[in-house]
């Protein structure tokens, strides 16, 4: 079993470990123009932790900056803002995130998969193509966080095709990640809570001691019997 600290560091907790992951599957793609079409959609899910800014420059400035941080610089792209240092960040977000109201077809694969597959629509053959992988690799380790086991690639390839309606589809030559779903780890720190003490019970249970403090006995002298 695979702990959270025998995988990469979390970068910016913010985001969470699937859109890291993404961001770095990103970084492998080859061709320029998926890149930079995968980077946006992958934007669009980062500014769903605030989306009351996403419309505010200097917001939008902070997402690419940390698009390219979390994909540990790894992610070339043709970004609208300058390419950022590599500097560590530590990020606090005040915002309270609004309560979804829109149901969830698939709870098993979460929100951000129909967020992706509607960010397919406007894309074209090419870039859709681009996008299959990483849209499968990301269905495949959210269904192991939520079912605690891993699903088949054929499964996977079956399910991106029915939820995006024909629009994403996965090539049966490529082999998607294997992760690992988290197990639940107990906080730094962590003390299990004592029973509490019962002093009455721990009367009751004790044991007689006829030499004891208590026992006044001890200085009575017995009657001889004749």
């Amino acid at each position: 079993m695979q702990y959270n600290t025998q995988r990469p560091k979390l970068l910016i907790s913010e985001y969470g470990r699937i859109i890291q992951n993404m961001a770095r599957e990103a970084a492998k793609i080859e061709d320029r123009e998926q890149r930079n079409a995968t980077a946006k959609v992958i934007i669009e899910l980062m500014s769903q932790a605030s989306p009351a800014f996403k419309s505010i420059e200097e917001y939008k400035h902070k997402l690419w900056d940390h698009l390219i941080m979390i994909s540990d610089f790894k992610l070339v792209v043709d970004s609208p803002y300058p390419f950022p240092e590599r500097t560590s960040v530590v990020v606090k977000s005040d915002v309270p995130l609004p309560y979804p109201k829109h149901k969830i077809r698939h709870r098993h694969y979460g929100r951000n998969l129909e967020t992706l597959v509607a960010k397919a629509k406007d894309m074209d053959e090419e870039k859709r193509r681009g996008l299959a992988p990483v849209v499968a690799n990301y269905m495949k380790l959210v269904y192991a966080n939520w079912n605690k086991e891993t699903v088949s690639d054929e499964s996977i390839r079956q399910d991106l095709e029915l939820i995006s309606g024909g629009l994403l589809q996965l090539d049966k030559n490529i082999t998607l990640d294997n992760p690992v779903a988290a197990a639940p780890q107990r906080p730094m720190g962590y003390v299990p809570p004592r029973k509490p003490f019962n002093k009455g019970n721990f009367k009751k249970n004790r044991p007689f001691n006829s030499n004891g403090p208590g026992n006044n006995n001890r200085f009575i002298k017995r009657k001889k019997s004749f």
